[in-house]
């Protein structure tokens, strides 16, 4: 945990579930915590406060709901301007497919838009601020092995499952992952993709009943994945090194999916390609 004393981290989802165990594992070690949550500040202030009782690390909070782009790119932009030294990035935020198709503020799939399509924009919002030799850490799914991409329809326009939904929007960050670490490679920021199975949180009750760890399991396998010597690229399920599905892993499925997230966000990716 040395390695994390003078860490600047921004951490995704972090005030519920795994992303608030992992803020609660992260605030003893580092020396500055940025959470998010899509809640109003007031309503955190008990997760503020367990934070900030545990060390004498700084905590941020920013509050943005990832189902508008908007408030996405004013937190990647706020972060950007007042932090130049971002040394850690876990993309954990997370939703459910709901029951019946939701299409956010901007016109797409929501489970789609906030699993993916967000972080991919707050990923490349924040490359200014991320030190050459940063980790970032995308929250996957070993579900995005049961789905394909469909180009010929990623959002459900024709039909909708909300297992199939989420599914495919973990499939869709886990081949983002693959593309930036690819094109990350000579910068010297390491890319790691994380699994943290199946854990007791509301995401998974709301699909699939009560299951799974508890939340501090799947935690400590984020935190493995922040802290853990792994190449870049790597993909790891439950804290052990797996290889991602076929499609995640093609180069032109990557190249596809790109240019539809530059599409959906309104925003080229060109600063991450030529980084």
């Amino acid at each position: 945990m040395d390695s994390l004393a003078n860490a600047t981290v921004v951490l995704t989802g972090a005030t519920s579930g795994i992303g608030e165990a992992l803020a609660v594992m992260l605030s003893g070690c580092v020396r500055r915590l940025i959470v998010h949550g899509p809640e109003p500040e007031e309503q955190v202030l008990s997760v503020l406060s367990r934070l900030r009782e545990r060390s004498s690390c700084e905590v941020r909070y920013v509050s943005a709901d990832f189902a508008n782009l908007d408030e996405v790119s004013a937190f990647g932009d706020d972060i950007a301007r007042s932090e130049r030294a971002i040394t850690l990035l876990i993309n954990n935020a997370g939703v459910p497919g709901l029951p019946e198709r939701t299409m956010t503020v901007d016109e797409h799939e929501r489970t789609l838009q906030v699993n993916c399509y967000a972080q991919a924009l707050l990923t490349a919002k924040l490359l200014p601020a991320i030190t050459r030799d940063a980790r970032i850490v995308n929250v996957g799914s070993g579900t995005h092995h049961y789905e394909s991409l469909h180009f010929d329809d990623l959002t459900f326009d024709e039909s909708y499952e909300a297992a199939a939904a989420y599914y495919r929007s973990k499939l869709a960050m886990v081949t983002y992952s693959m593309w930036l670490a690819n094109h990350l490679r000579r910068s010297g920021v390491n890319v790691v993709t994380a699994c943290p199975g199946v854990n007791d949180t509301a995401l998974i009750k709301s699909m699939f009943g009560e299951m799974g760890s508890p939340v501090e399991v799947g935690a400590a396998y984020l935190l493995d994945a922040t802290i853990g010597e792994y190449a870049t690229g790597t993909y790891t399920h439950e804290g052990a090194i797996e290889t991602p599905s076929a499609e995640a892993t093609d180069a032109a499925v990557q190249e596809e999916l790109i240019h539809a997230i530059e599409s959906a966000i309104g925003l080229s990716l060109t600063a991450v390609r030529n980084r």
